[in-house]
C-alpha cells in the first residue's frame, strides 16, 4: 500500500508545481518581455521486481520558458530600427513645418522684397516706396534670423535629448550588470535556469535597444557582453561601462557620445547606429546641417550679390551705393567661420579668415583643415573627401597641400598670393607669431551661421542707390547711327587719398579707369597713379579703313585731351568699347562714322534714373549660387530637400512599425501566454491532481480495510 501512496503522492506534487507553473503564467499574461513557462514532467525510476518492472509516479526535473533566441534578438534588432526611424521622422517633421510655413520662412519674405523693389524701379523718386524697400529688407534678414534661432533650438533640442538618452543607456547597462550578477548567483547554487531573471535581462536589452543598436555576446556563465558601435562594450560581466555626452572636439554647439574609459575618453559618435540616439545623430549630423548650410549659403549670398549691385549705383547725395545688407566679408565674421579643435595642441595660437568670393562656387558643405606638419596643412570635406587648394598664380595652380607661409597673406612678402577653396579665400587672421603643431585641426563653415548674421546695413532712404553712376551722351553734331545698347559700371573701388599711387584693382594688368567709392568720382590708374577724370571720358572716331566697315577710335581725358586707350569698331556690330578690365563699360551698336562722338560722364543729380533698380530686381532670377540657382531656386531646393527627406523618413517609419509589430506577434506566439491554453491547462492539472489525491484516498482506505482484517 505504501508505494501506492508514494506514487499518488508524486502525482500530486507534480500537478501542484503544474498548477503553479500555470498560476504564475496567467499572473504575467500582462508583464513587458515575460516568456511563458512549463513545468518538464519526467516518469521516476521503476521499481523490478519478480512479476515485473512497477513504475515509482513522476517528478518535475526543471520549469523552462519557451523562448526563441532568433527572434528575441530580431526583436531587438527590429526595435533598434523603427525607434531610429521614428525618432528621425520627428525631428525631420519639424524642420519641414519650419521651411514650408509662410510665417517664418524667408520664402515669401524674398518675393515681397523684390516686388518692392520693382515698385521703386517703376517710380524712382517715390520717397514711401524707398521706406518700403528698407523695410521688407528688414522683414527678409529677419525671417533668416528667425530661421537660425529654430535652427538652434532644434540643436538645443537634440543636445538635450542626447544627455537624458545617454542617462537611459547608463542605467538599463547597470541594470543589466546586476542581472548578470543575479543570474550567475542564482543558477550556481544548482545549475537551473532563473527564468524570470532572464526574462527580465531579455527585456532590459529590449529596452536598451529602443536607444541604440547593441550587439551581444554570450558568456559559458550565463552572462551576456554587451557592446556599441566597433566593439565598444557597455557590459562586461557585472561590470558596465558609462556613455556620455559631450561637447564635440569639431564643434563645441554640439554634443558628441563619449565612451568613457580608463586608457582615455574615445569619441564614438560616428560609430553610433539604430534607436533613437541613432535617428538623432543622422538627423543632425545630415538633414539639420545640410538645411541650415543651404539657407546660410542663401543668405550669404543675398547679402553679397545684392551689395556687390547696389556699390554700382548711386543713390540720392550722388553718392555711389553702399552695402544695403551687412557686409559678409566683416573680419568678425571671417573669423567665426573657423574653430580650432578642442584637442589641438594647448601652445597652437592659429587663428584664420575665411572671406567669401565667389558665391557661385560656394558649396553647403563644413570643411577639416589639418596640419599634416608644424608648417603644412591639408583639407578634407565633412565626409573626408579630400579638396586641393586653388592658387591665383600665372597660370592658375591646384595643390593638396598649402604651407603656413602661403596662407600668410599680410606678411609683406606673398601679400598677393590667394588660396582659395570652392568659393572662399583661406588665410591667417594676423601677422601675429603663429604656433601650430603636427595633427592639429580647424572646422571651417563658410555658412552654417550666416542665417543668423544677415541685417539691413543701410540706414536711409536716401541712401538707396537706385540710379546708373554712369551717364552717356552723344554729341549733338553727330551724322552716323551709332547707338548705345548697355552702360554698366562693372565694378566700384575705393582709391586711398593719401596715397596716389593705390591700386585698385591689382588684377587688371595695365592702366584703367573707375569710378572712386571715395568721392564719386571718375578717375584713371594711369602710368603708376591715380588720376582724376573730372569730365568723365569722350569717345570719338577718328578714321576708317579702305572698305568702309571698320573704325579706329579714341578714348580721351576730356580735361587733358590725353589718349587713354585706342581700338577699332567694325561696323554694325554690338562691341564693347573699353578695356574687359576696367571698371566701367559701354557698348555701342549702328553704324557711327569719321567724326562721331559720344562722351560717359558722372551720372550727376541722376534722380530719375533706375537703371540699377532695374539691375537690383533681375538678381531675384539670376543664377548666383552653385548649380546655376536663383535666390528662389536655391531656396526651393533645400525646401524640396527636406520634403522629400521627410516623405521618406514617414515610409520608413512606417515600414519599421510594421516590421517591429510582427516580429513582437510571432515572439509572442512562441512566448507570450495565452489565458485560454492557460485556462485549459488548469482544468486538466486540477483534473490530475485530484485524480492523484483519490488515489491516496483510495490507498488509505485498502490499508484501513486490511488492518481491520487482522485485528
Amino acid at each position: 500500500m505504501s508505494e501506492l501512496i508514494k506514487i499518488g503522492s508524486t502525482g500530486v506534487r507534480v500537478n501542484q508545481n503544474n498548477l503553479g507553473v500555470t498560476g504564475h503564467n496567467i499572473a504575467n499574461v500582462d508583464t513587458d518581455g515575460y516568456s511563458r513557462q512549463d513545468a518538464i514532467q519526467a516518469t521516476n525510476p521503476s521499481i523490478s521486481m519478480g512479476n515485473g518492472h512497477f513504475g515509482q509516479g513522476a517528478r518535475t526535473d526543471t520549469v523552462r520558458r519557451i523562448v526563441d533566441e532568433f527572434m528575441v534578438t530580431q526583436l531587438r534588432n527590429d526595435t533598434s530600427l523603427a525607434k531610429e526611424r521614428e525618432m528621425m521622422l520627428g525631428y525631420a517633421k519639424q524642420l519641414d513645418n519650419l521651411l514650408s510655413d509662410a510665417d517664418s520662412s524667408p520664402g515669401n519674405a524674398l518675393n515681397e522684397f523684390f516686388a518692392a523693389m520693382q515698385s521703386l524701379a517703376d517710380d524712382p523718386n517715390n520717397m514711401p516706396l524707398r521706406n518700403m524697400v528698407l523695410a521688407q529688407g528688414d522683414a527678409l534678414s529677419q525671417r533668416f534670423n528667425l530661421m537660425q534661432e529654430r535652427f538652434d533650438d532644434m540643436q538645443t533640442s537634440v543636445n538635450v535629448q542626447l544627455k537624458g538618452t545617454v542617462s537611459e543607456i547608463n542605467r538599463i547597462s547597470s541594470n543589466i550588470a546586476e542581472l548578470n550578477t543575479a543570474i550567475i548567483e542564482a543558477e550556481g547554487s544548482n545549475g537551473l535556469p532563473a527564468n524570470d531573471l532572464r526574462d527580465a535581462r531579455d527585456e532590459q536589452l529590449r529596452s536598451l535597444s529602443e536607444y541604440v543598436d547593441v550587439s551581444l555576446t554570450k558568456v559559458a556563465d550565463g552572462t551576456y557582453s554587451v557592446f556599441i558601435g566597433e566593439g565598444f562594450p557597455l557590459v562586461v560581466n557585472n561590470k558596465n561601462y558609462e556613455l556620455s555626452a559631450e561637447p564635440l572636439s569639431s564643434d563645441i554647439q554640439r554634443l558628441g557620445i563619449v565612451f568613457n574609459d580608463v586608457k582615455g575618453d574615445k569619441d564614438v559618435t560616428k560609430l553610433i547606429r539604430g534607436g533613437e540616439l541613432g535617428g538623432m545623430l543622422k538627423f543632425r549630423d545630415k538633414l539639420l546641417s545640410d538645411a541650415q548650410n543651404q539657407i546660410g549659403r542663401l543668405a550669404l549670398t543675398i547679402g553679397d550679390t545684392f551689395n556687390a549691385q547696389h556699390k554700382l549705383g548711386i543713390d540720392l547725395n550722388n553718392q555711389i551705393g553702399g552695402d544695403f545688407f551687412r557686409d559678409v566679408n566683416e573680419l568678425e565674421l571671417m573669423e567665426g567661420r573657423v574653430s580650432a579643435y578642442r584637442d589641438n595642441s594647448p601652445s597652437t595660437n592659429i587663428r584664420f579668415s575665411v572671406e567669401i568670393t565667389d558665391t557661385k562656387a560656394l558649396t553647403d558643405k563644413d570643411y577639416v583643415l589639418k596640419a599634416i606638419s608644424g608648417d603644412t596643412f591639408s583639407i578634407v570635406d565633412a565626409e573626408g573627401n579630400p579638396v586641393r587648394f586653388q592658387k591665383n598664380t600665372t597660370p592658375v595652380t591646384y595643390s593638396n597641400t598649402v604651407t603656413l607661409a602661403e596662407l600668410n597673406r599680410n606678411d609683406g612678402v606673398s601679400d598677393e598670393l590667394k588660396i582659395t577653396v570652392d568659393g572662399f579665400d583661406l588665410y591667417l587672421s594676423s601677422d601675429a607669431a603663429k604656433r601650430v603643431a603636427k595633427g592639429d585641426q580647424f572646422l571651417i563653415q563658410p555658412a552654417r551661421y550666416a542665417a543668423g548674421q544677415i541685417e539691413r546695413d543701410i540706414t536711409s532712404p536716401e541712401e538707396l542707390a537706385i540710379a546708373s553712376p554712369l551717364r552717356f551722351e552723344p554729341h549733338l553734331a553727330n551724322t552716323g547711327s551709332g547707338e548705345l545698347r548697355s552702360l554698366v559700371a562693372a565694378e566700384t573701388f575705393r582709391s586711398n587719398s593719401v596715397d596716389p599711387t593705390f591700386s585698385p584693382n591689382s588684377a587688371a594688368a595695365g592702366d584703367y579707369a573707375f569710378i572712386d567709392q571715395l568721392d564719386g568720382t571718375f578717375k584713371m590708374y594711369q602710368g603708376g597713379s591715380v588720376q582724376s577724370l573730372p569730365q568723365g571720358l569722350s569717345v570719338s572716331y577718328t578714321a576708317i579703313n579702305a572698305t568702309n566697315d571698320v573704325l579706329t577710335y579714341e578714348v580721351r581725358d576730356p580735361n587733358t585731351n590725353t589718349v587713354l586707350h585706342t581700338g577699332t569698331y567694325t561696323q554694325g556690330v554690338e562691341q564693347d568699347m573699353l578695356p574687359a578690365d576696367w571698371g566701367i563699360q559701354f557698348r555701342l551698336g549702328g553704324n557711327p562714322v569719321v567724326g562721331d562722338s559720344f562722351k560717359v560722364n558722372f551720372n550727376t543729380d541722376g534722380f530719375g534714373d533706375n537703371s540699377n533698380a532695374l539691375r537690383l530686381t533681375a538678381l531675384q532670377g539670376e543664377p548666383t549660387l552653385k548649380g546655376d540657382m536663383s535666390y528662389q531656386d536655391a531656396y526651393a531646393h533645400t525646401t524640396e530637400m527636406v520634403g522629400t527627406t521627410t516623405a521618406e523618413a514617414k515610409i520608413t517609419a512606417q515600414s519599421g512599425a510594421a516590421i517591429l509589430s510582427q516580429t513582437k506577434n510571432l515572439r509572442d506566439s512562441v512566448s507570450g501566454v495565452n489565458l485560454d491554453e492557460e485556462a485549459a491547462n488548469l482544468v486538466r492539472f486540477q483534473q490530475a491532481y485530484n485524480a492523484s489525491s483519490q488515489l491516496i484516498s483510495t490507498a488509505k482506505q485498502l490499508f484501513d480495510t486490511l488492518l481491520a482484517a487482522v485485528r
